[in-house]
C-alpha cells in the first residue's frame, strides 16, 4: 500500500488577525497525515503573521508579503513554496469540518482521471447564523464537462477545493491580473484539463466578514464584473466554440449577463440592469423569472416595498 500523500494546505490572509486561528486550527483538527500549512500573509497591517506563527505547531509555516500582491498572487506564492504533491485551498476566515481532507484525498487518488475535487460548503453570516447551503446548493457536475456549467456559473467555494500541484504548475498558478474571478479561472481551466470529482457533502463553512474573502466578493460591484469576469468566460467561450451547441452558448451567456443585471440593479445602476436582464431574455434565459424580476425590481416597485416595509428584491 502506498504511504498518504503530503497535502499542502495555502492559506492566503491579509488582516485576519481575528479570524486565522480558527481557519487553520480547523486544518491541523484534521484526520489526515501528514500536511504541511502555509500561511502566505499579503501584507497585513495586523498581527495576522505573528498570530499564526504563535500558534506553535511544526506543521505551520508563515510567509510573508512586504506588499499586498492580491490573492492570486499569494496562492501562487504558497503553491510555489509547498512540498506536497496534493495543494489544498482554506481561506483565512473559513473553517473546514471534519474528515474533510481524509475524504476527498481518498476521492482524489481514486481515479486517475482526477484533476482536482471540490465539495460542498455552507454560508454562516456575521452574527453566526447559518445561511444554508452556498450557491442555493446548486453543485458543478462531475466528470470531464463540468468546464460547460462552470462558464455560466461558479459553484466551487475556494476553501473546498483539494488539486494535484502539478495540475497547478501546468497551468502556470492562478492569473495574477484578474482582480477578481481568479479562482472562477482556475477552476475552469483545470476543469478543461481533467475531470472533477465532486464529493456531495457539506464539509466546508464560509464565513462573511468584513475582510473576508467571501464578503468582498459579495460586495464587487458589477463594474468590476464587467471587466475582469464577463470577459475572462466570453475568451474561453471563444476557445471551446466548436465544442459547444448554439443552445449551450446561449444558456451560457444568457446566465453571465442576467446575474450580471441583477447586480448592476443592486448597485442601483436601473438602466445598465435594466439592459443587461433584457438582453438575458433575448438569448432564451429564464424569460419569465427575469421579467418578474424586473417588474419587482424596478425603481417604483422598490419605492413601493420600501412604504410598505418589505424587503427589499
Amino acid at each position: 500500500m502506498d504511504p498518504p500523500r503530503l497535502v499542502s494546505v495555502v492559506i492566503p490572509a491579509k488582516d485576519a488577525s481575528r479570524t486565522i486561528v480558527r481557519a487553520v486550527r480547523s486544518v491541523l483538527a484534521q484526520d489526515y497525515d501528514p500536511l504541511e500549512v502555509i500561511v502566505v500573509d499579503d501584507g497585513s497591517s495586523d498581527a495576522t503573521a505573528d498570530i499564526a506563527a504563535g500558534l506553535g505547531d511544526p506543521r505551520v509555516r508563515v510567509l510573508r508579503n512586504a506588499a499586498t500582491m492580491g490573492a492570486a498572487e499569494a496562492r501562487n506564492i504558497g503553491i510555489r513554496a509547498a512540498a506536497g504533491d496534493i495543494v489544498a485551498f482554506q481561506d483565512a476566515d473559513d473553517e473546514w469540518l471534519p474528515g474533510k481532507l481524509t475524504s476527498q484525498v481518498a476521492l482524489l487518488c481514486a481515479d486517475n482521471r482526477h484533476g482536482f475535487v471540490a465539495c460542498g460548503a455552507e454560508l454562516i453570516a456575521p452574527d453566526g447564523r447559518n445561511l444554508g447551503a452556498l450557491y442555493q446548493g446548486q453543485a458543478p457536475p462531475p466528470g470531464d464537462m463540468a468546464w460547460r456549467a462552470l462558464l455560466a456559473r461558479n459553484t466551487i467555494a475556494t476553501p473546498s477545493v483539494v488539486v494535484w500541484r502539478s495540475e497547478l504548475e501546468a497551468l502556470g498558478g492562478f492569473n495574477p491580473a484578474l482582480r477578481i474571478a481568479e479562482d472562477q479561472d482556475m477552476w475552469i481551466r483545470l476543469a478543461m484539463r481533467r475531470h472533477l470529482g465532486y464529493l456531495d457533502a457539506t464539509l466546508v463553512r464560509v464565513h462573511i466578514t468584513p475582510n473576508s474573502l467571501s464578503g468582498v466578493a459579495m460586495r464587487r460591484s458589477y463594474q468590476d464584473q464587467l471587466r475582469y469576469t464577463l470577459p475572462m468566460v466570453q475568451q474561453y467561450v471563444a476557445l471551446k466554440r466548436q465544442s459547444l451547441s448554439q443552445r449551450e452558448l446561449r444558456a451560457i451567456m444568457g446566465e453571465r449577463w442576467g446575474r450580471l443585471g441583477r447586480a448592476a440593479y443592486s448597485d442601483r445602476c436601473y438602466r445598465d440592469g435594466l439592459r443587461m436582464v433584457l438582453h438575458a431574455m433575448v438569448l432564451g434565459h429564464e424569460p419569465l423569472e427575469n421579467m418578474l424580476f424586473l417588474l419587482s425590481a424596478a425603481p417604483p416597485a422598490r419605492w413601493l416595498k420600501r412604504r410598505l416595509g418589505l424587503r427589499r428584491p
